[in-house]
């Protein structure tokens, strides 16, 4: 039995509307004069573009005409009234709350500030604080420096470090998230605190692991000599510190140190805590200082204005937020005072009665020094 042969598949076209031309006369609306202006706005915000889904979005709002009203009868009914009740039950339990929560945070804070407190001799190193709030050192300052918006002020800083970089006192490494790392030629990191240079280490590993071989982790005093790496003869290009003078013994000498090791046209970036511009406010630092350095080792309370005049740096800017208390520091070491401030410095180091200077030696480089 033959096959009978299949029709051939008709290929589908596009439907086109009819254009107004293309209809019949009878059916053609006679168009208005003003129809080709009406149609302007449409061509200037056509509904692609987000001022015509803006537009679109707000012609479709609902309007107040659109929910049905209530007659008078049922605005007086019992239920109705009942349903207002609970309504306003709600706002005004919140308030209460906030009320009552600010009342008693008042009044501790009253109590704290006006109640004796045991005075007891602090030693001038407070180091070991450090050592024991190192795990856990992120988290209780995370919501202070929310607070405060420190977080955008280390990123704004941090971003400009450029070429051999040192960051004296860099705790657990709260800025290493915003290091530039391509415009860094290496970076030093430094702490007195074992235990916070650990935590420091494993952040740079997670965040640049790319660059560690141009990493150098030291474990020293900011009071000590710093020696820059091979490379860096003419000492570091950029040296950040954020929140550091508050807890060093010495805030002048650790200025000059730095300066020591500075290249004479780079610059220290400073951001610190310390007075404010209101008496009242540092009264209420002063008299909470004691407390607060015991516990986490931070004199909130130095006058960082009269550390940085006392050092003999330049000050290249300075900006203070927070009534004061935040300060934002760029300065400029002095023309010819590296050696001089170096000499002094390895004199001061040098043992009792020893003849000759000791010789700087030259440090030598290695990826893996830390």
């Amino acid at each position: 039995m033959a096959k009978i042969p299949k029709p051939p598949r008709s290929i589908p076209t596009k439907r086109t509307l009819p254009t107004h031309s293309s209809l019949p006369l009878h059916k053609q609306k006679p168009q208005s004069p003003h129809s080709q202006f009406a149609a302007e706005p449409l061509l200037q915000t056509p509904e692609g573009t987000p001022r015509g889904n803006w537009q679109r979005a707000w012609s479709e709002r609902p309007k107040l005409s659109a929910f049905p009203r209530l007659s008078d009868e049922e605005l007086k009914s019992a239920q109705h009234q009942a349903k207002l009740r609970r309504w306003r039950q709600w706002p005004m339990f919140g308030i209460g709350m906030m009320a009552f929560g600010l009342g008693t945070y008042g009044s501790m804070l009253y109590v704290s500030l006006n109640k004796d407190v045991e005075h007891k001799e602090l030693p001038a190193d407070l180091s070991d604080r450090f050592d024991k709030e190192a795990e856990g050192y992120d988290e209780k300052v995370d919501l202070a420096e929310t607070l405060l918006f420190l977080t955008s002020k280390r990123k704004k800083l941090t971003a400009q470090a450029k070429g051999h970089v040192l960051e004296v006192a860099v705790g657990t490494g709260r800025n290493i998230a915003y290091y530039k790392t391509k415009h860094c030629a290496t970076v030093t990191l430094l702490d007195s605190s074992g235990p916070m240079l650990a935590v420091t280490k494993r952040k740079w590993v997670d965040t640049h692991k790319e660059y560690f071989s141009r990493v150098f982790f030291k474990q020293q005093s900011g009071l000590d000599p710093i020696v820059p790496p091979y490379g860096a003869q003419d000492g570091y290009d950029t040296v950040i510190q954020t929140m550091g003078l508050c807890s060093t013994p010495e805030p002048v000498k650790l200025l000059q140190n730095i300066e020591a090791c500075t290249n004479e046209s780079g610059r220290i970036l400073l951001l610190e805590h310390g007075k404010s511009h209101y008496d009242w406010l540092n009264d209420l630092l002063d008299k909470t200082a004691p407390a607060h350095a015991d516990e986490h080792g931070c004199w909130w309370n130095k006058d960082i204005g009269k550390i940085v005049e006392e050092s003999g740096l330049e000050v290249v800017k300075m900006q203070r937020y927070n009534f004061g208390t935040t300060w934002w520091l760029e300065l400029k070491p002095r023309k010819g005072m590296r050696k001089g401030l170096a000499g002094r410095i390895a004199e001061e180091e040098a043992p009792v009665g020893q003849a000759e200077p000791p010789v700087t030696q030259k440090a030598s480089w290695s990826p893996w020094r830390w």
